[in-house]
């Protein structure tokens, strides 16, 4: 996942975030039982009417429905007007939204300055909950880490990853982790970047799983444990990290923490492979010249079922 697709990762949960969030009106809650039961039209029905009458959280939540296509056909300028609506009387999630369609050019043509204003908006919203705020926070520390629309400053961006990281945002737990880890913006210091790395990993973030995998496997910042590299590279390897499942193949193939098991190293590095991971690429070259064709049926049976396929958005 690069930074646009992990940015897009936490956007596309919004939509049930915000149904879930207590309602005000009949309608708004009526909608997020709609929503969830998979009846995504009468979903937006309900929404249109809690938009109507001006309900910020409804207006946000049906342009989210128009950027995803559920329950309406796929529209950027419907999303984008129902946004900037909720977005007016204070939305910070419409606000991280409107961000994100700057930032990344889609219904509108790519615009760092919008984006940058949109997401100081969210970040600073009065009252916004708190997960909200620190995605905007977030994304501002992605825009001054890339030097996108404002100048490169990896210790701004340091200083924004931390104040989102606080708030619970996994990606700038990650994130901060990683410049701890090579002292970009901040004194290198691999015990906190292990710590951030951690707090992204309990949530489940693969990013986070996998460099925990790496701290624990190199012994920076912790004592080295292969036991505990396995356990997390196989956490990120199952939520599809082509990173982490390279590793978990290469620690079958080696036999490191693990008694060595070369059908279990081809089905990891073949599933890493069909991700375009290079060295997978290479090592699944090696192993065709070693396993017998039995044993590369059955790796291949078992890569087949091994991923659970990704939840839509």
């Amino acid at each position: 996942m690069n930074r646009r697709s992990c940015l897009r990762a936490i956007l596309s949960a919004i939509l049930l975030a915000v149904l879930r969030a207590p309602g005000r009106a009949d309608s708004f809650s009526d909608s997020r039982a709609a929503y969830e039961a998979g009846r995504y039209e009468d979903a937006v029905k309900l929404l249109q009417v809690g938009a109507d009458q001006g309900d910020a959280r409804a207006q946000g939540a049906l342009g989210i429905m128009y950027e995803h296509g559920r329950g309406v056909p796929q529209d950027y300028q419907k999303a984008i007007a129902w946004y900037l609506k909720a977005a007016a009387l204070g939305d910070a999630s419409a606000q991280t939204n409107l961000g994100y369609l700057y930032y990344s050019g889609q219904g509108v043509a790519q615009d760092y300055a919008q984006a940058f204003a949109w997401y100081s908006k969210a970040a600073q919203a009065k009252g916004a909950p708190a997960r909200r705020q620190a995605l905007a926070l977030s994304n501002l520390g992605h825009m001054y880490f890339w030097g996108h629309g404002v100048p490169k400053d990896q210790k701004q961006a340091a200083e924004f990853y931390l104040k989102a990281a606080e708030l619970g945002n996994p990606v700038a737990q990650n994130n901060l982790g990683y410049l701890y880890e090579h002292g970009l913006g901040v004194k290198r210091d691999g015990v906190q970047a292990a710590q951030w790395y951690a707090k992204a990993a309990e949530q489940d973030f693969h990013f986070g799983e996998r460099n925990l995998g790496l701290m624990y496997e190199a012994g920076r910042g912790v004592a080295r444990s292969y036991e505990k590299a396995f356990h997390w590279f196989s956490r990120a390897a199952l939520k599809g990290n082509h990173s982490a499942q390279y590793k978990l193949g290469r620690m079958y193939e080696r036999g490191t923490g693990i008694p060595i098991d070369m059908v279990e190293a081809y089905k990891w590095f073949l599933l890493s492979s069909q991700g375009g991971h290079r060295p997978a690429q290479d090592s699944l070259k090696r192993l065709d010249t070693v396993l017998t064709v039995a044993q590369i049926d059955e790796a291949k049976k078992r890569a087949a079922s091994a991923i659970p396929p990704a939840p839509k958005p």
